[in-house]
């Protein structure tokens, strides 16, 4: 039994152990694990889940409806991975529930993720939320959050990420996303790529689910406009993000009578740490593969910013030269973070940045979001 929360965030990110996705349904059936929540959005794609994920909530919020979030990885602390009306699960719920599962947890031997899924259906089913919102960690068919019935299906889009685990291709990536689509849930994704569609259309039409391939508008100076419903909504926001809030919209959209007059407010007051934000000259972007920095470097070009440098750090299981083979047109500089999975340099981020403030006018600190993070809690404190 543990006494803090502290204890308990430890213990729980110390457990590393590995098993399949069979292995681990056969645990939630053993212990009769409560997997049925109502109105489940299941959210998969290779970047921009959270982001999504964030603007349907707050949509749906803005409806007037409670609302789980089921995220990962955290940004300020472990509790924000499960949260309801966008505030964490609280120490006392935290604590309450590990202690509650700790001999299944001792029992089974179960990991970091496999224990945050099982505090969150416990709480959430004590909690009698409007809707759910669940985020994958890793692909999708074999994720662990899979074990949940969903009743809509949101993919973002597929790129290049995790190649050991879903594969080399993006088919074969795409086929572990979709994995999410149960029969007669409805699919629905702002993916680009025809081919990708076709795959996706072809498997919802053997699970007899309804697809809803979304347009994203082509945008080309910021500040950004979107149309919906034959408004225009504006967007002081990352270009990426256009296509995120189309996803959200369409999403809500179906789930129910969505207020119009309420769009621009979300869009307004959305915030997403670590997402482009900026602290004065310094701005921190989690882009942490192939697609993430294809973005950034859009979004650092629309927004016309001058004389950058880059202070990068990116973990063992990322494509580092290719991402920074990405960004030699900028001046770069690889630095360390504490983190045992960390492949960074021979320099501290502390003075990374010092470096850069030095020799350029705006600094963007990338790579990793584990490593972004880190970063903003140092400038926070700072």
């Amino acid at each position: 039994m543990f006494k803090t929360v502290d204890e308990a965030i430890h213990f729980i990110e110390s457990q590393r152990a590995k098993r399949s996705f069979e292995d681990f349904q056969k645990i939630i059936e053993r212990y009769q694990i409560p997997i049925d929540l109502k109105n489940v959005i299941h959210v998969a794609g290779t970047n921009g889940k959270g982001s999504t994920v964030t603007f349907i909530k707050d949509l749906l919020m803005k409806q007037g409806y409670h609302v789980g979030t089921f995220t990962s990885p955290y940004i300020i602390k472990h509790h924000e991975r499960i949260s309801v009306d966008g505030k964490p699960i609280s120490d006392d719920d935290l604590l309450r529930f590990i202690n509650r599962l700790l001999p299944l947890i001792q029992q089974e031997h179960l990991s970091m993720f496999e224990i945050d899924t099982l505090i969150m259906l416990y709480y959430f089913n004590e909690l009698d939320l409007d809707y759910h919102i669940i985020e994958c960690g890793i692909g999708g068919l074999h994720d662990k959050t899979n074990v949940i019935k969903s009743n809509v299906a949101v993919i973002t889009n597929i790129g290049y990420d995790h190649q050991f685990m879903l594969g080399d291709t993006l088919l074969e990536i795409a086929h572990h996303k979709v994995g999410i689509v149960k029969e007669n849930v409805p699919l629905f994704t702002t993916e680009q790529n025809k081919e990708i569609l076709s795959y996706f259309k072809d498997y919802c039409t053997k699970h007899q689910s309804t697809f809803y391939p979304l347009q994203v508008e082509k945008q080309y100076q910021y500040p950004y406009h979107l149309h919906f419903h034959q408004k225009e909504y504006v967007l002081h926001l990352p270009t990426y993000q256009v296509s995120n809030l189309t996803l959200a919209l369409n999403v809500v959209d179906y789930l129910c009578d969505l207020n119009d007059e309420d769009i621009q407010a979300v869009i307004d007051d959305f915030k997403w740490p670590c997402r482009f934000e900026q602290f004065g000259h310094l701005y921190l972007d989690g882009a942490h593969n192939i697609s993430g920095i294809e973005a950034l470097i859009q979004t650092i070009k629309e927004r016309k910013l001058e004389d950058v440098g880059i202070v990068f750090s990116a973990l063992m299981d990322k494509d580092c030269q290719k991402m920074l083979d990405m960004l030699k047109e900028f001046d770069v500089v690889i630095a360390d973070f504490d983190d045992e999975r960390s492949q960074g340099g021979h320099i501290s981020y502390q003075k990374a940045i010092e470096i850069m403030k030095a020799k350029h006018q705006n600094i963007v600190v990338t790579g990793s979001l584990h490593f972004v993070s880190t970063v903003r809690k140092y400038v926070i404190s700072a």
